[in-house]
């Protein structure tokens, strides 16, 4: 018998996406990238333009993050222990091939993943841990045993990224949670000490930030309107200007040339991420993408003449191209889809609207729809909650469409990509109206001719939450349920320890406070209704997860099953939110198939 379909599409090799997925060396000769092959997201080396990739070191944990030395004689990357999001820092030698760990005997101690050298190519600037939060950090790019030489700067409850050098290697810029999800750019002198910040409330945020060659300047995503627009931030009069703004469209990510002319930048528009670029002289604007999907971390090369980034298709995993400038023309760096998957049939989604049941939002989604439909369908719900799914790459979405089935991804209220109104109109509310926009999805997939009685929801993490949310709100709707590392209880996410400090924050920002909401969050929370479940339940959960630690998914389900309803749950040893390892990630996504046809009929 030959290997599943989703077997073979959850082990096939693809480019990271998040935080600083790849790197090119200072020369532009070569490029170093995560890459999903051979076990797990590793670090791998190519000289341009078509050299053999080569992994860095022999290491079994997710590394990520890559950055080449101004001299081009290093590689730094992190490295996450077992999932637990507990990073430690390393260096390659490029030319003997030869590893060290910067943070060893720090077992407690998480910086983000994506650390920045300064560019004199002597330290290493980062977000720890510290307190009930965050600090910005700087320590030497030499190993620093326990820590123990790290400076620490500002805190911080919250932070999306790790600090950015400035050119001239005296400041530090760095995107920071303020309040609910507004977010702010704090400037730090290295030397003073004194800070300055940009945006931060809810008439005017900043973030994902980037410094101007000249270090005079930052670029960054934000602004006073519903869709974040480009702006520039000069540091000397501390004016803003917008190099690119929408009243349409989410507009995030962007790059300065080399020579500070210009700017490349990413759009969403529905349900597709496109790739833009704006001539800072005249305010020209061009646009890049290659083709249908999501476009990531758009770069230039060091020559200014193309620009690299990462696309994911509907068709294809997630691979590095270079765009031309002058000619627009394309050229492929990797190739991740494996030889068996050429001939496989891939379809691509198409955005959707439709009314939510309490008729107070028309919905965004995504339709995917099979060639021969057998009736069944399943609504695949996004986690986050500020995320939103797209037309990309998605192993699970077309195993279901090969095997008949309609799939359905609702990007409910509290997405991005929609404007700051739809993702913020979910705070406070949550467990609420997102659920009844999910549960419209039913209602849309009727609409479209699926059989009600054989409609299935899945979804990881807060779409995990969804799913039991669903399942016990509408229990009459759904014919089977598969949570993957999910939870249950919003009074229980705010005061487990296990819970990194900087998530429970985010749950009392925007979930509500666990004694004056109490009786709230108590209502909304899943836990508190197994009694409704009807559907057979699939939970599937990380035993390191620090995000959604796995101890409710044995409560759950041995309650479930003591009500005499049918719950299967795993939960993988050394592993995490993300669930990476290569025979765990396609265990999980095969049990996630499998347990779906079979109660729908589709096996």
């Amino acid at each position: 018998m030959g290997t599943p379909l989703i077997a073979q599409l959850a082990a096939a090799p693809a480019v990271g996406e998040e935080y600083r997925p790849y790197a090119l060396s200072p020369d532009g000769s070569r490029v170093a990238f995560e890459w999903y092959k051979g076990g797990d997201w590793q670090i791998h080396v190519m000289d341009l333009p078509d050299g053999e990739p080569r992994r860095v070191g022999d290491l079994r944990d997710r590394c990520a993050c890559p950055q080449f030395s101004p001299d081009g004689r290093y590689l730094y990357f992190s490295r996450d222990d077992r999932g637990s999001e507990c990073f430690d820092v390393y260096r390659w030698e490029v030319a003997t091939g030869a590893l060290v760990n910067l943070l060893p005997e720090t077992p407690d101690l998480a910086p983000l993943p994506d650390p920045d050298l300064s560019p004199d190519g002597t330290q290493l600037a980062l977000t720890v841990t510290h307190g009930d939060g965050y600090a910005v950090a700087v320590m030497p790019a030499a190993p620093n045993p326990r820590g123990e030489a790290l400076r620490l700067f500002t805190e911080h409850p919250y932070t999306e990224s790790s600090p950015r050098w400035s050119p001239d290697g005296r400041r530090l810029a760095c995107t920071i949670g303020t309040r609910g999800q507004d977010t702010a750019i704090i400037v730090i002198d290295t030397g003073t000490e004194e800070t300055t910040f940009v945006g931060g409330s809810d008439e005017f945020f900043a973030g994902q930030l980037a410094w101007s060659p000249d270090g005079g300047r930052l670029a960054f995503s934000g602004g006073p309107g519903d869709h974040p627009a480009i702006g520039v931030y000069d540091l000397a009069s501390g004016s803003v200007t917008w190099a690119w703004e929408d009243h349409h469209v989410d507009a995030h990510h962007p790059v300065w040339a080399p020579d500070g002319a210009a700017l490349a930048f990413l759009v969403d528009v529905e349900g597709e991420t496109g790739l833009c670029h704006v001539d800072l002289r005249d305010g020209s604007v061009t646009e890049y993408s290659i083709g249908p999907g999501n476009h990531y971390a758009p770069g230039f090369t060091p020559d200014g003449a193309a620009l690299i980034c990462v696309l994911s298709r509907p068709d294809a995993p997630p691979d590095l191209y270079r765009v031309e400038l002058d000619s627009g023309d394309v050229t492929m760096l990797t190739d991740s889809l494996p030889t068996r998957l050429r001939e496989a049939r891939f379809v691509s989604g198409s955005p959707v609207w439709y009314t939510s049941w309490d008729h107070l939002a028309e919905v965004p989604g995504i339709l995917v729809e099979p060639d021969e439909p057998n009736g069944a369908a399943v609504v695949i719900v996004h986690g986050g909650p500020t995320w939103h799914h797209s037309n990309e790459w998605d192993p699970l979405r077309q195993a279901f469409v090969a095997a008949g089935l309609t799939v359905l991804h609702p990007n409910y209220r509290g997405s991005d990509g929609y404007g700051r109104r739809w993702q913020l109109a979910n705070r406070w509310l949550m467990g609420q109206g997102e659920v009844l926009d999910v549960a419209a999805g039913h209602e849309f997939l009727v609409r479209h001719g699926c059989d009600p009685s054989r409609i299935a929801i899945t979804g990881r993490s807060w779409g995990g939450f969804h799913t039991m949310a669903a399942v016990t709100q509408f229990p009459e709707l759904w014919a089977v349920g598969v949570a993957g590392v999910p939870f249950f209880d919003f009074i229980d996410s705010q005061v487990d320890t296990a819970i990194r400090d900087d998530l429970r924050w985010w749950d009392l920002q925007n979930t509500g406070d666990i004694e004056k909401d109490r009786a709230k969050l108590t209502y909304y929370s899943p836990i508190n209704h197994l009694d409704r479940v009807e559907a057979p339940l699939l939970l599937l959960g990380g035993a390191l997860d620090p995000r959604c630690p796995p101890r409710q998914i044995v409560e759950v389900a041995t309650e479930l099953r003591r009500r005499g309803r049918i719950c299967d749950y795993v939960v993988y040893p050394d592993e995490g939110h993300e669930i990476s390892g290569l025979k765990h990630r396609v265990d999980y996504d095969r049990r996630t198939v499998e347990f779906i046809l079979e109660h729908t009929g589709s096996a």
